[in-house]
């Protein structure tokens, strides 16, 4: 069961879905846990009376039970029990058709991609938000079977006896002290029953997720396989080619990887500390400025930083289909917030950080940037075919004689040679050319060769905006032209796509914000002389006045939408994490934020209580894929009871969290019963996964099998706790436990706390653990093999994780093992 979703490829769940929605709620209980709150959530719930007092002698348990004492209390201290929510109903009531869920809730499930894994996967799914399950479907040919899968509360409501007879047998409320936290305030979660033979052939699926800040969820699910049957249970941004600003170009997201740099919407660098990408299906949007050479797309959900219109009218009528005014002194004024995507209209005002990263580099002097202008617009290199010689050279026209002056001045200043002057009659056209390998060297590394690749480099990009408007300048008298309205403005043409997003980024610098707009090119005839032309990326700005009602606030320009649009989309899409706030980047040039879970500076708890009983000869298999957010505290209590020749198999992974205790059990109860945990934990900076396994062999006959694999990197921590216990008279017992730690750097740590506990005679115990690290041999190996470090490195890990992998469904193989591929980049190297 994958606490949020297992399609999610990312670095964790907080880096993956750093959004949370506006929190809209039907009711919400007080801060902290009293009586008073147990029993308001109870009575909110119509719940009979036996489980009222259920839940009150559990208060009771965890109000004595200490913390356990041998847990990691440097992380579990920090949970402060008051306050927290523990009760948040964010709907009405639950829906069964998904058009039907409220709009909020379902934009957030949307992008978990919920409908189209039912379409495509899935048999049954059950989607929790907060504290109630808000959808619920199980397709018709399994209810006809007489296959029960409810939420827990539905389950209690309609089914109240057998809820009775099983709830809590598996794990008292007194069991430890989270299990009764998880009693006195379960809330939502999964009921299902599978009646005697019938073998679900399809996975049952739930997702949960936490949206409200300082919120608890505390879900309580409860399977129960009748004789016979069989389940499998799992738990449970921008698109490809949209662009990124790297402070020099425009990259797309997809190509960009963990430690590269970005502009931040600060305008200042920042490094990316992980890169994701998951699988959408559904609206995409189109956001298109009054610049339509910056309209980006992303979700609906993406924040966007932005000042609503409608905050900062005045209060004049809108005329026929004008926008309304708006109060230049109120959008000064306003704080721009990061609202969704999917509520910005027309006219709003996206914001357009202006870089302020300044790196001066005194070798570009004002007379080589004055000659990189002129080149920029006007120049090009080659090699004389029969000289061999580097040739650099500028066309003008011939009324161009200021220019022409200025350009032979500065090669004589730079180069110390006299250029050539070559008049073309014919053309009208005059060219100035200089044989000279630094300047073409000076020429290529700073501008590039030919005209529709053109750019600038990094250098020129952080020079001091003085030194880039002589720059400016000599390119605008090359490539620009200037004409009158009502006031002044300057137009200036290219075929780079780079070098037009560079230009307006060092206009901005300037004080102008310039609009970028495309002509398309094709077949065209000059002077009855056929033609293909390029692409052109026009600029326009005035030197006067801002355009339009684009407004200069502080570093950024605020600049108004001129349209949404919206589409279809099913694909990948993309985002990244920042190392250092603000955790927004810039797209297409404007500001929006890391998308997606809630991210608060306070942290959440997850305690979640699962029961499982697999009457004889069924067979039950319980998949988790736990990615929550890295401020979540995931304390979770999961037992089997397995009666004779049933069997029952965890497939446990945990890749989020702040701190994760998770001990999956099987209570094996009856003659030839079978538990096996597969687990595997990866733990980066800050986390710490403390989990493991507990094999309970109170029966003859019974076999059961524990494999821990564990990664630890970036000064993260993993623990084992196992136990193993065999009964007097359990005899012809054979378990297996083999624990497998992986350390990727002298940091991280990983230990190992088994327990055997063998009180019968005649068994078969294996323990076997293993620590190691990457090896330099297996590295050489793979790297002498045609692979790069980072690759070789990522195939070793996988490797590592095979053997949970290959139990999981090939779909969601595939995402696990991208998930470790973004884990493992800028781990190496």
């Amino acid at each position: 069961m994958s606490e949020n979703k297992p399609f999610e490829i990312n670095k964790n769940y907080e880096q993956e879905y750093g959004f949370h929605s506006p929190e809209q709620y039907v009711f919400k209980a007080k801060r902290g846990l009293s009586k008073e709150i147990v029993e308001e959530i109870s009575w909110m719930k119509s719940e009979p009376d036996w489980m009222r007092a259920f839940r009150l002698r559990a208060l009771e348990h965890f109000n004595r039970k200490p913390m356990p004492a041998w847990a990691d209390m440097s992380l579990l201290s920090q949970i402060h029990f008051d306050d927290i929510y523990y009760y948040l109903k964010p709907t009405e009531k639950q829906e069964k058709r998904w058009e039907d869920v409220p709009e909020e809730i379902k934009n957030t499930f949307d992008k978990l991609g919920i409908p189209e894994a039912e379409r495509k996967f899935l048999a049954g799914v059950t989607a929790q938000y907060e504290s109630e399950v808000v959808y619920h479907s199980l397709h018709k040919d399994l209810e006809k079977q007489g296959v029960i899968f409810l939420g827990m509360d539905d389950g209690l409501k309609k089914y109240p006896e057998l809820v009775k007879k099983y709830f809590g047998t598996v794990i008292p409320a007194a069991d430890n002290k989270f299990s009764a936290l998880n009693s006195a305030t379960w809330s939502g979660g999964s009921f299902i029953y599978v009646p005697k033979g019938v073998k679900v052939a399809i996975p049952l699926q739930a997702y949960f997720r936490i949206n409200a800040q300082n919120m608890g969820q505390f879900e309580r699910t409860l399977i129960i396989a009748d004789e016979g049957s069989s389940v499998h249970y799992i738990e449970g941004c921008l698109p490809a080619g949209e662009q990124v600003s790297t402070g020099q170009r425009w990259v797309n997201i997809e190509s960009i990887r963990p430690k590269d740099t970005v502009l931040n919407s600060d305008g200042e660098e920042s490094a990316v500390r992980s890169a994701r990408v998951r699988q959408y299906r559904g609206e995409l949007l189109t956001i298109k400025p009054i610049s339509s050479g910056n309209a980006f797309q992303l979700t609906p959900e993406h924040p966007v930083l932005a000042v609503p219109r409608e905050e900062v009218r005045v209060p004049r009528k809108a005329r026929k289909s004008w926008l309304g005014e708006v109060s230049t002194k109120k959008l000064l004024a306003t704080e721009p917030r990061f609202i969704e995507a999917g509520k910005l209209h027309r006219g709003d005002f996206l914001v357009f950080p202006i870089s302020q990263i300044v790196k001066d580099d005194p070798k570009l002097t004002v007379a080589a940037l004055r000659l990189l202008g002129y080149y920029l617009s006007e120049g090009s290199t080659f090699v004389h075919r029969t000289l061999r010689m580097p040739v650099v050279t500028f066309s003008f026209g011939s009324t161009e004689r200021p220019l022409i002056e200025e350009t032979k001045r500065l090669i004589k200043e730079i180069t110390g040679k006299r250029a050539m002057e070559v008049a073309d009659r014919k053309k009208h056209g005059v060219s100035v050319l200089v044989y000279s390998k630094p300047l073409m060297d000076l020429c290529l590394e700073h501008c590039g060769k030919w005209a529709g690749t053109k750019e600038l480099s990094k250098t020129v990009m952080d020079l001091p905006p003085e030194k880039q408007a002589h720059l400016l300048e000599t390119y605008l008298l090359g490539d620009g032209s200037r004409y009158q309205r009502t006031h002044t403005m300057v137009r200036a043409s290219t075929a780079s796509k780079n070098l037009a997003r560079q230009l307006q980024e060092l206009l901005a610098r300037q004080g102008h914000y310039a609009t970028i707009s495309l002509r398309k090119g094709g077949p065209d005839t000059i002077l009855g002389r056929k033609i293909n032309r390029k692409d052109q990326y026009i600029l326009y700005y005035s030197p006067e006045k801002q355009m339009g009602e684009v407004r200069r606030r502080g570093n950024t320009f605020l600049v108004p939408v001129k349209e949404v649009q919206r589409a279809p989309y099913e694909g990948p899409v993309f985002n990244i994490e920042l190392d250092h706030s603000p955790n927004a980047y810039l797209a297409r040039g404007f500001a929006v934020h890391n998308c997606t879970a809630p991210v608060y500076a306070s942290d959440s708890l997850h305690s979640a209580v699962v029961e499982i009983i697999a009457l004889p000869h069924s067979h039950i298999r319980y998949t988790t894929i736990q990615n929550w957010s890295k401020n979540v505290y995931n304390l979770v209590t999961k037992r089997a009871i397995a009666h004779e020749n049933a069997t029952v198999e965890w497939l446990d992974g945990n890749l989020g969290s702040k701190l994760t205790m998770k001990y999956p059990g099987v209570c094996l109860v009856g003659r030839k019963a079978r538990g096996e945990v597969v687990s595997v934990a990866f733990s980066g900076k800050g986390q710490h996964q403390d989990a493991g396994a507990k094999m309970i062999h109170a029966a003859p006959e019974t076999t059961s099998t524990i494999l821990s694999k564990s990664i630890s990197k970036d000064g993260g921590r993993t623990s084992y706790r196992g136990l193993v216990k065999v009964y007097p008279q359990a005899d012809h017992v054979k378990s297996s436990v083999r624990c497998d730690a992986l350390l990727m750097d002298e940091l991280s740590r990983s230990d190992t706390y088994p327990t055997m506990e063998i009180d019968a005679e005649q068994v078969q115990i294996g323990h076997e653990a293993t620590v190691s690290k990457v090896g330099d041999e297996q590295i050489f190996y793979l790297m002498s093999r045609g692979l790069k470090e980072q690759e070789a490195t990522t195939m070793i890990v996988n490797g590592f994780f095979e053997a949970f992998t290959k139990e999981l469904p090939l779909e969601y193989a595939v995402e696990l093992n991208r998930l470790v591929q973004l884990e493992m980049e800028g781990s190496v190297g």
